[in-house]
Order: C-alpha cells, then structure tokens, then sequence
C-alpha cells in the first residue's frame, strides 16, 4: 500500500507540473477622475509576461478585440480591453459632448487603464504595449508619449497627433505598426499620415500596411486575411523579446 501511495503522490506531482496555467479573464471596474464609471477586461495567461492596453474604435467596443485578446493571452501576453466612455459598458456620455472634449477626458483614461494593467501580479512594466483602432488608436498614441516602458505602438486607420509623431521620432526604443486602407473615407489622409509616421521612426521594426479599399479600423481584417496575422506576429516578437 505504501508503494502505491508513494506512486499515485509521484503520478499526481507530474500530472500538476505538466499541467498548462489556465488564462484568466474577468471584468474590471475604473473611476475615472470626474466619477465616471468605466468597464475594461483584464486577461491574464496565468504567468509573467508583458502587457498589451487595447482601446476600440468609436463605432464598436472593448468585445472587439476578442481574437485579438486570445491570440495574445496564447503566447503569454497580458491583455487589458477598456470601453472607452460612453461606449459599451462604460458610463459617461461619450461624444455627445464634442470629440475634442471626448478625446481629452479618454486622455485620463487611458492612463488610468494602463496604470492599471502596469501594476497587475505578473506584468512587467518594462514590456509594455498599447494600440487601438481609429480614435482608439489616437488616444493610445498620444499615451505612448506620456508613460515608460512601452515597446510596441500599433495604429490601426488611426493618424497619430504632433505630439504622438515627435515622440515616435524621438524614442528609438518605440516600434509602431500602422495599417490604413488607401481610400479611407472616414479619416482622410490617414494612409499618408501613417506612413509619414512610420518613416521618421528609427525604430527598424516600424512598419506601414497600406492597402486598397476604403475599410476603416477592424473591418480591414475581413478584406485583407494577411493583416491580423502580420499584426499579431509582429506584436508577439515586439513584446516578447527580451
């Protein structure tokens, strides 16, 4: 009896070391410095790893970045999804109150997100990532100016602002993926916008997809099968990297 015990102990011991750490994923909640109460997901691989802050475009929500979310939580990358406000399951009123005041108060809570993902069990602050589709992508942009230990910047239909150029210009260590359709009817000259960006980079892993077509944001997955998966790789060797 002894030896089988000392068996099924042995048995149990491998089955548990050899076992995969299971994602984790779970609603968050976040005030933000007027009161308004914002929603994000939080997915964790369950091991230490870098994190990725995704923001959606102005016409979808944090869900949109579900396959996004699980192609990176795979291969150990923390994931935070926020619902900007007024969208989703964020209160707020979102841009009924004008896109310039919209895209001030989303400043603030952005950073609020990404603080929050920065400081979570497992996440190195060091490698860190952010992006997002159109105004998504801006707002992350401008971010990617104002906090340390971000590595990756991915821009998607989203033309970055002054400020978020010269800090792309001026930070070797900040690689940007930006994506645009040519005949984007949304924001015009984002295509030109993107590339502009990229150029002055000197990062030598910054690069632009252009493509044809007038897709704006994630439906240029759908049109152009190439792009997520570029987009994904990309990310995984940007914030993976050691």
């Amino acid at each position: 009896m002894k030896a089988i015990a000392t068996c099924l102990v042995a048995a149990l011991a491998t089955f548990v070391l050899a076992s995969p750490v299971l994602a984790q994923s779970g609603d968050v909640n976040l005030k933000a410095a007027d009161g308004v109460n914002l929603k994000a997901t939080y997915t964790s691989p369950g091991r230490p790893g870098p994190g990725m802050l995704l923001i959606h475009q102005c016409n979808m929500d944090r869900t949109s970045w579900t396959g996004v979310t699980a192609a990176l939580v795979k291969v150990g990358v923390h994931v935070l999804t926020l619902d900007l406000r007024g969208f989703g399951d964020s209160g707020g009123e979102g841009m009924s109150a004008g896109f310039p005041t919209f895209m001030q108060k989303s400043a603030g809570d952005a950073d609020m997100a990404f603080d929050y993902l920065a400081s979570q069990s497992g996440v190195d602050p060091s490698r860190m990532g952010v992006g997002g589709a159109s105004c998504g992508g801006m707002i992350n942009a401008d971010l990617a100016a104002r906090k340390n230990g971000i590595r990756a910047l991915m821009l998607l239909s989203s033309p970055p602002s002054e400020a978020a150029v010269k800090n792309i210009t001026e930070t070797p260590g900040l690689a940007v993926f930006g994506a645009a359709a040519e005949d984007d009817p949304v924001t015009e000259g984002v295509a030109d916008a993107l590339r502009g960006a990229v150029g002055g980079s000197k990062h030598p892993d910054s690069t632009a997809k252009i493509y044809p077509g007038t897709e704006h944001g994630l439906p240029m997955f759908g049109k152009n099968p190439d792009l997520e998966p570029q987009l994904l790789h990309w990310l995984t060797e940007q914030l993976l990297s050691n």
